[in-house]
């Protein structure tokens, strides 16, 4: 049993890179900063982000709530690996969404100047219970763009996803698309950087 926990985080690193493809080898080494320098050395081990109001639009009817990404920054390089878990609350429309088959696995990826891409993996998934739907969803074709605080709205940076896919794993009556709509904002500065 020791060996198998011992294992299991080298896997899910191992299969994330696995995911992603041509993307990763395009992109520039990534760091979250805790300062803005050029030459990043002080490292973000810790993030959290906050949204207030993240809409979840479906062909069944849209709901809003309020979500929390927890995440350890786990790997340096070309991606930077997260590793955390969602939560959500004050789900309207008598909705609740819940994180199972954690964590939550998301690479960021630098593409310019406080600026990267975020994308999901298989790794875990969401439950979502509606009185119109009972579904579970990947966030392995999520996909997003991270801000760092010199171009972010927030003024500690932030992760945006507009219109992003969720994908369809199992449930009844749910929705042929779900898609998210989402400002997740640092509540401390997190430099994207080299």
């Amino acid at each position: 049993m020791k060996i198998v926990k011992a294992v299991l985080p080298v896997v899910i690193v191992a299969l994330a890179f696995a995911s992603l493809g041509s993307t990763a080898a395009m992109a520039e080494t990534t760091a979250l900063c805790t300062v803005d320098q050029a030459t990043c050395s002080s490292l973000a081990t810790h993030t959290h982000y906050i949204s207030e109001s993240l809409e979840i639009l479906t062909t069944l009817g849209n709901y809003k709530c309020n979500g929390l990404y927890l995440a350890n920054v786990l790997l340096l390089g070309s991606p930077q690996i997260l590793e955390g878990e969602f939560s959500y609350s004050n789900c309207d429309k008598n909705c609740t969404r819940e994180e199972i088959n954690g964590p939550v696995l998301l690479n960021l990826l630098k593409t310019g100047h406080e600026t990267a891409v975020i994308e999901g993996t298989e790794v875990a998934e969401v439950k979502v219970k509606c009185s119109f739907m009972n579904c579970v969803y990947s966030f392995s074709e999520l996909t997003g763009t991270a801000k760092g605080p010199l171009l972010a709205q927030s003024s500690n940076g932030e992760f945006v996803f507009k219109e992003a896919l969720l994908v369809h794993v199992s449930g009844s009556l749910c929705p042929s698309t779900s898609r998210l709509d989402a400002t997740y904002t640092l509540l401390s500065p997190a430099y994207i950087s080299s």
